[in-house]
């Protein structure tokens, strides 16, 4: 029968958590778990460019180690191995005592075989070969969000995950930056406001809801609520942006391409609620306490909704195609959530007053009615 190590004589533990921006952050309870539990425990964190910043501070990670994003057709290249075999050697030169695969992938369990620490676990959702590098910790029964899966790693290895945070700090000149770049477009961080992404998500999309209905949702809350809107995303998402300013007059504020990665968390810790799809700046809401309303379609909230938000998704899965409708009743908790329809009649489902009630709903639970 297999034991796990007892961490209090562990020296250094490794995490894999490489992507996306919402899978880091989903992370980040792990390591607040390990660190409260284990204070002497060196705790070391391998992480993909995109997400690496949201590490930065991190009171509860000693040290972020970056590696290259590649494409699946990019990781068996000559330079691609030499790279991978040269972190390989310098993660084994720590000296792990454990190594963690919290993405479950064969990209992520290969960087714990080759940090050559020798208990390896990944969490429930182990696929592709990365059983065949790792110990898979069973999920809880009750453990339905990926937030708690992974703690399910955690507290088999010893750690207290009973109160679960998100160690994702920003410093005062952060939020001063993000104060002066929402006053250049007409935000006054002094007051309420609203963040809104409206990306078509990652992966492979199919996670934003149609421009159209969004902007009128925000029409309605700047109208009706005198409640500003500023738009957030990445270059990729200017076009959307663009055509849900088009739509209305007066356009609401943007951001869009306009702020790097911690720039977005410190926007969004000022706002009073953030709307979007299923999508990273949703996840950074949650970790930062700002209330974060979403609709979804082919992903499961109850698995991948912003953590401790539930009560604010929006969805309507029932109205999905028969096709859909029986993939998501009979799939288990963890497996890739596909749409199987020519379109997502679950999005095409939701009103623009049911996503306005979700925003009022969560207005009024932070700051009271009235």
């Amino acid at each position: 029968m297999h034991h796990p190590p007892d961490l209090s004589r562990a020296r250094r533990l490794l995490i894999v958590k490489l992507s996306a921006i919402g899978d880091v952050v989903h992370g980040l309870p792990v390591a607040a778990a390990l660190k409260r539990s284990f204070p002497r425990l060196g705790i070391d964190w391998v992480a993909e460019p995109l997400a690496a910043p949201l590490l930065q501070g991190c009171p509860a990670v000693d040290e972020v180690i970056v590696t290259a994003k590649r494409r699946r057709s990019q990781r068996f290249t000559g330079q691609a191995l030499r790279e991978t075999l040269a972190l390989g050697r310098s993660l084994r030169a720590r000296g792990y005592d454990v190594a963690l695969d919290m993405q479950g992938l064969t990209k992520s369990a290969v960087l714990t075989a080759l940090s050559g620490a020798p208990c390896r676990y990944g969490y429930d959702w182990t696929r592709e070969l990365a059983p065949l590098f790792e110990r898979r910790v069973p999920r809880a029964e009750a453990s339905l969000h990926v937030v708690d899966q992974l703690l399910d790693v955690a507290a088999y290895l010893g750690a207290d995950t009973s109160d679960p945070v998100f160690p994702l700090t920003l410093g005062e000149d952060e939020l001063a930056e993000a104060r002066a770049a929402l006053a250049g477009v007409g935000i006054d961080a002094s007051q309420r406001f609203a963040v809104c992404n409206p990306t078509e998500g990652g992966g492979t999309g199919q996670k934003g809801w149609a421009p159209d209905r969004m902007a009128e949702a925000v029409r309605r809350l700047q109208a009706e609520d005198s409640l500003p809107v500023v738009l957030v995303g990445s270059p990729a998402d200017k076009e959307i942006a663009d055509r849900l300013c088009a739509a209305q007059t007066p356009p609401p504020a943007s951001l869009v391409g306009r702020t790097s990665l911690r720039q977005l968390a410190a926007v969004i810790q000022l706002a009073a609620v953030h709307l979007s799809g299923d999508t990273g700046s949703s996840h950074i809401a949650a970790a930062l306490g700002v209330p974060a309303v979403t609709v979804f379609g082919r992903s499961n909230p109850d698995r991948v909704c912003p953590y401790g938000y539930r009560q604010y998704v929006v969805h309507h899965r029932e109205a999905c195609h028969d096709v859909c409708r029986r993939f998501h009743e009979t799939a288990a908790i963890n497996t890739t959530q596909k749409c199987l329809a020519d379109s997502p009649r679950c999005m095409g489902a939701i009103e623009t007053g049911e996503v306005v009630s979700r925003v009022r709903q969560a207005l009024a639970d932070r700051y009271g009615r009235g």
